[in-house]
Order: structure tokens, then sequence, then C-alpha cells
């Protein structure tokens, strides 16, 4: 590189198209002039200024002349490398964006099956938008070489920082689990699963928020099997589905993987042996001789052994079904170690909080999937119901403004889904005001056939007309019990309570120990 002097050096950063004639001209001048810079001065000063970086700088003293830019991106420096493909950091020319950059590997340019399955997977994967999902935001080729732009992370993948913490505390972990679980919940409900779950496809933010990337890539990573009985699968996601006899491409091979990950992350010890041999990774007794995670961590609260538990189990029908049930189930599990319980794991108990779990899981289901809107000025009774509600798994919307309230459903088409699947009209503190406004709902073209509840004390009932009610409209009286609005909520959504235990014995391998009708909240909803 010395051999070089400053302005044979500008010569080759002008030919690469780095930098105009005019900047390297006023860096040079700054550096000592023509003929009186040195090299090393030259460097030194296109540094500070920041106008090249050292990756660069030490590709163009290579004789490295392509390579710097793929469409309106420049590439800044390396970030990491795979078999296929290199992932840079990246600069857009016009406007000045940082992106990250994943361009495959020049040997593979002329691999069409491989060209294809980089494109085809950018562009399914550029669909999802979600905090706990890297997004992709641009798919091109230039000379030859395909490319995909992504956001850039500020931080380091997850096996990186095991790597660096070995064991990582239970609350930061079950957290990071919860966003992975986020991300594999919204890319299944697009109808994708990962395929390649492991600590590397996980990048931390500065913030320690977890976001997934490599969502269909890995069927181009370099340990592939593919019989042509369906997708491109690893080899760890193919001996998995051999040994528990599921078709491939099983959904919850993902669950499993998630699993694994939390293993390690409490324990700081991979749960499968690690191994480059095919033949030891596909083996069935890497997977049946997983050592009990209480055997490396004797200590682990009894919630996160049972959930890792629950992810990994090897019977497919007993093991956690979907990843939005992963997503709650590690939100329940986080929620009750952040409150304390901390108890070390107990086997004998394990059956009996099966039971109890399927229970606790039954009434988080019961609601799931669908939106209450409140309308009540009383913080009191807001509180109260909000709380039982979002119990039960109800996505709950709040105002005191009735006006506003109904301003969502505005402008709707009559073809249009509701914005709500039921609105409570409640007096206690908006008095016979929430009666008016219920009339109103009713009278509404559209908003007539949305399902409502009117809660009213005993002297404003007077007021009702016993017309307004039906199958979608129901009147209750303050004082009211929960259970009350409970069991009104199910009649109007017609929730279907046996069909809801018939899953919850099937999901979780045990009926509820409280029958499911009887699964109901009894709590007078404070006045105040």
């Amino acid at each position: 590189m010395n051999d070089l002097t400053a302005e044979q050096f500008a010569q080759r950063i002008h030919d690469c198209g780095l930098m105009s004639t005019k900047d390297l001209e006023v860096t040079l001048s700054e550096a000592g002039g023509r003929g009186r810079a040195s090299f090393n001065d030259f460097i030194m000063k296109l540094l500070e200024k920041e106008q090249l970086t050292n990756w660069q700088i030490s590709r163009i003293a290579d004789g490295q002349r392509r390579g710097y830019f793929y469409g309106q991106w420049q590439v800044l420096y390396l970030i990491g490398a795979g078999t296929f493909a290199r992932v840079y950091r990246a600069l857009h020319r016009k406007t000045g964006d940082i992106k990250a950059i994943k361009v495959l590997r020049q040997r593979y340019s002329t691999d069409n099956d491989t060209r294809e399955q980089f494109m085809r997977e950018a562009k399914m994967v550029m669909r999802l938008r979600h905090p706990n999902i890297v997004p992709i935001s641009e798919v091109g080729e230039d000379r030859g070489r395909i490319y995909m732009v992504m956001d850039f992370v500020e931080g380091q993948n997850l096996r990186e920082y095991v790597k660096a913490h070995k064991r990582i505390p239970n609350l930061t972990a079950l957290r990071i689990c919860r966003d992975i679980a986020g991300g594999l919940a919204y890319a299944a409900a697009q109808g994708i699963y990962h395929r390649d779950m492991k600590l590397s496809n996980v990048l931390l933010s500065a913030k320690g928020q977890a976001k997934l990337v490599d969502f269909g890539l890995a069927t181009v990573s370099s340990d592939r099997e593919d019989d042509g009985k369906g997708g491109p699968r690893s080899i760890d996601y193919a001996g998995l589905e051999r040994c528990t006899a599921v078709l491939r491409d099983d959904p919850k091979s993902d669950i499993y993987f998630l699993g694994c990950m939390l293993y390690q992350m409490v324990t700081g010890v991979p749960p499968l042996f690690e191994t480059r041999e095919r033949m030891k990774r596909l083996s069935p007794r890497r997977f049946q001789e997983v050592a009990p995670v209480t055997l490396h961590e004797p200590n682990l609260p009894h919630r996160i052994v049972i959930l890792i538990n629950r992810l990994m189990d090897l019977d497919p029908k007993k093991r956690v079904q979907t990843a939005a049930l992963a997503h709650s189930e590690i939100e329940a599990v986080l929620t009750a170690i952040e409150s304390g319980d901390l108890k070390r794991y107990d086997e004998e108990l394990s059956e009996k909080e099966a039971q109890a779990y399927s229970s606790l899981m039954t009434k988080n289901l019961e609601g799931r999937g669908k939106t209450v809107l409140l309308i009540e000025s009383n913080i009191k009774v807001q509180d109260n119901l909000r709380d039982r509600l979002k119990d039960l798994g109800y996505r709950v919307l709040i105002t005191g403004n009735p006006e506003r309230g109904l301003e969502r459903f505005n402008d709707l088409d009559p073809l249009e889904d509701s914005p709500v699947d039921c609105v409570i009209f409640s007096s206690a503190g908006l008095g016979k005001e929430a009666i008016s406004w219920f009339e109103k709902f009713l009278s509404g073209s559209y908003t007539a056939q949305v399902p409502a509840i009117l809660v009213v004390t005993g002297k404003l009932d007077k007021l009702v007309r016993q017309e307004w009610f039906n199958e979608k409209r129901a009147m209750l009286n303050l004082p009211v019990k929960f259970k009350h609005i409970q069991k009104t909520l199910r009649n109007l959504l017609n929730i279907d309570m046996d069909a809801l235990s018939a899953k919850i014995t099937e999901t979780y391998g045990a009926e509820p120990a409280v029958p499911v009708d009887d699964n109901v909240q009894d709590t007078d909803v404070e006045l105040g």
C-alpha cells in the first residue's frame, strides 16, 4: 500500500467512482498539496473527513475496482459473511439513508436455482412489516449481482451475545423470546414460516429488541437437503421432523427451535450436541437425548422449566401448537417471573400445573381476536373493566367521549368489517348521556348491526325502551358483577365454550381443572 503515491491513490478512488475530482483535489490540498502530500497524510485526511472507510481504502489499495456500488447504494464496510452471501453497511447516494445490503456471492451469480431462490424469498419477505422482523425494502440486480436492502440494526446477533455473556438473565431471555415469538406469529399469520430458527438469525438492537432475519433465506444455506417432497430445510429441521414422524414443513418445528434458543440462553449450553457431521445431525438420538434443562441450571424457576419443556416436547401434539400461543405463554411466564414467582422446578407439581395452566389459557383464549369498545367516563370503571376483559384475551378500547367513540364507525363501507366486535355504553360516569348515545348507535345503518351492551343504574332504566334489545343488544343494571358482563359477551359474540374446551384439551394435553362454562369471574365492578 505504501508503494502508492497520494496522487496515484486519488486516481484509483476516482476510477472507482467513490469521489469527485473536485473533492479529491480539496482533500489532497488539505493533506499538503499535489506533489507534496504524503500517502499516509492523504489517507488520514480521507478518514478524518469520513470520505472513505477503512474497508474501502483497503480494497482500493489492493486494486479492487468493483463491488463499491449496488444500484444507488454505496458499500461502506462488511458486516458479515456466509456461504452464499455477504452483508454490508451501505449509504444511499441520493438520500443519505443507511441500510444493510445483502449481496449474493459472485460464484453463485450464474447458478439459476440459487439466484431464483434468493429473489423469490426476498420478495416474499418484503411483505412482512413487524417490529420484530428486520424488513426488506428493495431487491435488485447490478452487473449480474443480486442484492436485497434491509434495515441496518445497530447491535449484534443473538449468537454473539450469548457467546459473550454465556448465561443470560432469565427476564432478558424471556423478553428476547417474546419478541422472537411475536415475529414468528405475525409471519405465520401471513403463511410464512421461518424454517431456520437459530441464534445467529436473531439480531439484538442497541435497545435490546430482538428482530428476526433470514425468513425463507435458509433455503440457500450450506446445509440443505431436499428430497423433492417439499421445500428445502436445514439439517436440524430434517432431523427433528424425521425423529418425530411429522410431515416436512411442519409449522411446529419453528416452535421447537425457539425452545432450543431459550434453553441455551438460560443455561449457556446448547440443548442439541453440536457437530458438523451430517448423519449425526440427522440422528434421532440427538433429539431424544437432550439433557433436562435443570441439569445445567437446577435453580431455574418452575415456570421457565415448564415453558421450555412445552416448547421442546418431542410429541408434536403436546408441543405448543402455534407461534401465537407460544407468544402468549412466554408473556404469561414473563409476567409471573416479574411479579416474583421464582419457586424452583418441582416435577411432582407439573401434572397439576398442566391442568391449572390449561384453565388459565382457557380464560386467555375466550376473547382472543375480539375487540371491545368501552364508552365510559368513570376512571375506576374503566380500569376495572379493562383489566378483567384483557384477562380474557379481549382487546379493549376505551373512551370517555361517546362522540369520539362513534367516530370509529364513520365512512365505513357496508361490506367492511366492524372496527370492534362489541360496544359497551356505561352510565356510571356518563349518566343518561350513555342512553341517548346508545339510541343513536342503534339508529345508524352500519352500527345497527354491531353488538352492544347498555349498562345503566336503576334510576335510569325507565328511560330505556325494551324494543331496543334483541339477540345483538343487551342491558345490564348497575351494580353489576363482572361474571354477568362476561356471560353477556359470550352470548352476543357467539363464543362456543364447548368448542373452546375441546381446543384447550387438544392443545394443552389436559382438561381444564375448572369446567370452561364455570370459568367466570365473580367480582363486582366498583363504581368508586
